[in-house]
Order: C-alpha cells, then sequence, then structure tokens
C-alpha cells in the first residue's frame, strides 16, 4: 500500500474517533443539567429549548454517522445524507439566535441589569458555527480534506458551549472560568494539527484558518462581554434579530 492510500485510509479515521469523543463529551456535559430534569421531572424547559436541543444532538449525532460512513469507505451513502446535514445545520442558526433571545428575556425579567452580556457568547457561537459550516460546504466537492476540517471545527463550536455546564460544579472567577470552556473545546484543535503533522508531514491550511478563525475568538469573548463597546451594541443586534 503506497503512502497516499494510507493517507487516505488513516485520515478518516481520526475524524471519526474525534466525533464520537465530541459526542460523548456533549451527552456528559448535559447529563445534569438537562437530561437528567427531563427524566425525573424536576425542572421544565421551554418548548424552543427543547427543540434547540433536538436539533443540536441531531447534528452531533449526524457528524458522528457521516465521520463513521467516510472511515468505512462508505462515501456514497455519506453523500447522500450530506443534505440533511446542510438542512440541520441551517436551522441551527436561527434557533441558536431564538434561543439567546429567550434567554437574555429570562435575565432581564429576573432582574439582571445587564441582560445581554451572556449574550455575546451566543453570538459567536453562532457566527463561527455559520462560517465554519459555510465555508465546509463550499469546499465539499472539490476540496473534500477542507470540507472535513471545517466540518470539525463547526463542530467544536458546539463542543465548547457544552462544556460551559461544568462551570455551574466549580467556583466562578470571570473571566478566567469563562475561558475554560471554549477554550478546552479547542484543545481538539492541537490533536488535530498534530493528526496533520503525522499523516502528511505538514498541517493542512484549512487547519490553519480553523485555528485562526476560533482560538483568538475564545480567547477575546471573556474579556468583552461586559465592555461598553458589547452593551451599547448587543441590545441593538438582539432588537433587529428579533
Amino acid at each position: 500500500m503506497n503512502g497516499e492510500a494510507i493517507k487516505a485510509r488513516v485520515r478518516p479515521q481520526f475524524f471519526a474517533r474525534s466525533a464520537v469523543l465530541m459526542l460523548v463529551l456533549v451527552l456528559a456535559s448535559f447529563s445534569f443539567t438537562y437530561f437528567a430534569p427531563v427524566a425525573t421531572g424536576s425542572k421544565r424547559f421551554s418548548i424552543m429549548l427543547h427543540i434547540h436541543g433536538a436539533a443540536y444532538f441531531a447534528w452531533i449525532l449526524l457528524y458522528v454517522w457521516q465521520s463513521r460512513l467516510v472511515a468505512t469507505g462508505r462515501v456514497a451513502r455519506h453523500r447522500e445524507f450530506g443534505l440533511a446535514g446542510i438542512a440541520l445545520s441551517s436551522v441551527m442558526v436561527p434557533l441558536g439566535v431564538a434561543l439567546a433571545i429567550e434567554a437574555a428575556r429570562r435575565r432581564a425579567a429576573a432582574g439582571n441589569p445587564h441582560p445581554f452580556d451572556f449574550t455575546l457568547y451566543n453570538v459567536v457561537d453562532i457566527l463561527t458555527f455559520a462560517i465554519m459550516m459555510t465555508a465546509s460546504i463550499a469546499a465539499v466537492t472539490r476540496h473534500p480534506d477542507w470540507h472535513r476540517r471545517f466540518t470539525f471545527g463547526a463542530a467544536l463550536c458546539l463542543v465548547g458551549p457544552s462544556l460551559s455546564r461544568w462551570l455551574r460544579v466549580i467556583p466562578e472567577s470571570p473571566p478566567w472560568t469563562d475561558l475554560l470552556p471554549n477554550l478546552s473545546a479547542d484543545l481538539f484543535l492541537i490533536a488535530l494539527l498534530l493528526h496533520d503533522r503525522r499523516t502528511s508531514g505538514r498541517v493542512h491550511p484549512a487547519t490553519w484558518w480553523v485555528i485562526a478563525a476560533l482560538v483568538p475568538v475564545h480567547a477575546a469573548t471573556p474579556f468583552l462581554i461586559d465592555s461598553g463597546w458589547w452593551r451599547g451594541l448587543g441590545p441593538s443586534i438582539m432588537s433587529f434579530a428579533v
């Protein structure tokens, strides 16, 4: 088996295994804040949250399944499900906006003087997810390696917010604890970088693009949520979205 054949076989396995790990992290993160309360009836959630949650988990599950199809050589089957992935990704964006608005309204009703501070995290996650998926879809036909990495980046935009659920069990120390969820998810990018070097001897350009798009934004966001800039802009963006 020549080098190109080995790379073609090894590369998808990395993404399939990473997708399974992402799914495990997402399910574990929501186990106590969503699944357990729903199962026991100890907490009521809005219909919008249930709809968003269904789309959220469906996207991650589809990503695992699609990655597995490629890893096992069923590329044609993978392509058949491609339209479902595009449709689901398209739905995720307006659902995310609607849930962000609902959450801001709850904070305002509870007396929070700055209910849109946390909304910046929502805006960042929604925008980066949309950018990653747009790039992924644009590359799907002619540049599968780029497509694979941009979809990987989109998945990390969901893993980070999931990990934020663990902040409820540790003492908060903003903005430092707020850095943890997304930057912890970004550790997958180190694995991707090492994978590129191991399989091709260099870091794929798409990997650098994903790193450049996600890491600086994730590092800066916690320091901006209570800034005058965002407190002036956030309510305007959300009122426009309504």
